[in-house]
């Protein structure tokens, strides 16, 4: 998973079903991020177990992701698929809510993603892989942003808020097209309803909630999407929270560039010293911060007005 090698993706069939500092940037005026609202929404996550792909306990995830977007005023989607794997056919199904802009129809699209299944971990380890950092605690900024944002009222830019299935690989290990299900599938609809040339960046969460949280640069991220969350990381405060080592990072990002959207990944995969809380069974809330998820909450709401006044997608 996540390892730096060259990538290739495929696109899948799709399916749709809708389910009933003083000169600091700072993010628009209004609700707040709320950090404690994040870490209730991971301790959420953790208290259902493993989630892994198939699982009960990752069809109670998308249950609650539901009901959670709904109490944020939005009309969350289920998006069903399902997908031939190495272990034969596996039903997914990611989750998503959007948030019109102004002038719905004129607008460009932001998508803010972040997978909710966790590694499947049977045959490896005696203890439950419960996936606290990976991916309980980006899925938790998500939620939490969702609420934000919306209740901030329309922006310029139409927001969609997508929680992906299928991220990790159904073996141990990330190999071929064993991996990133949902985004894949996801960027596949985006292509064939001609939504992707109307996006200008998806932005994906994933392992933010390390207490010795640095962001890497990852060098297949659009540069430009890149600095626009370094610079303002700095301006905040946050030097030791960005500007992580480089390293190419395969993850679900991968398959929006696939159709031509500019995209970041916002991720920290050291883990744990010499990364070793990585896929294991440390991966728990003791390893987490709540800290972690204010700097990224507060730096990605301080940073999407940079998005959508500067940022502009190649023609």
């Amino acid at each position: 998973m996540r390892m730096p090698t060259p990538f290739a993706l495929l696109l899948l069939p799709l399916a749709t079903v809708i389910f009933s500092g003083c000169d600091a940037p700072k993010a628009p005026a209004g609700i707040e991020f709320d950090s404690a609202r994040a870490w209730k929404h991971l301790e959420t996550q953790v208290s259902f177990g493993p989630r892994p792909a198939g699982s009960p306990a990752l069809e109670k995830t998308r249950a609650w992701l539901a009901e959670t977007l709904k109490s944020h005023g939005l009309k969350p989607v289920r998006e069903d698929f399902k997908s031939p794997t190495p272990k034969g056919e596996f039903a997914f199904a990611n989750i998503y809510a959007d948030l019109p802009a102004k002038n719905p129809a004129t607008a460009e699209w932001i998508i803010l993603g972040s997978h909710f299944d966790t590694k499947i971990t049977e045959g490896h380890f005696a203890e439950p892989f419960l996936g606290a950092n990976d991916a309980g605690s980006s899925t938790a900024v998500l939620l939490e942003l969702s609420r934000v944002i919306a209740a901030n009222g329309a922006r310029d830019l139409n927001y969609r808020f997508l929680f992906i299935d299928g991220e990790e690989a159904i073996l141990w290990d990330w190999a071929g097209e064993d991996n990133t299900y949902g985004s894949r599938h996801h960027a596949a609809q985006l292509k064939q309803s001609g939504m992707a040339s109307r996006v200008r960046a998806f932005i994906l969460l994933d392992m933010v909630g390390d207490k010795d949280l640095q962001l890497m640069r990852d060098l297949y991220s659009d540069r430009r999407l890149l600095e626009i969350f370094f610079s303002t990381g700095r301006e905040l405060g946050y030097q030791r929270h960005v500007d992580g080592r480089a390293e190419e990072i395969r993850d679900d990002h991968l398959s929006f560039m696939a159709v031509g959207i500019p995209s970041v990944d916002l991720i920290d995969l050291d883990y744990g010293p010499r990364n070793s809380y990585w896929h294991t069974p440390k991966d728990t809330l003791e390893h987490c911060s709540q800290a972690s998820l204010q700097v990224i909450g507060r730096l990605v709401l301080a940073s999407l007005p940079k998005v959508e006044q500067e940022f502009r997608r190649p023609r």
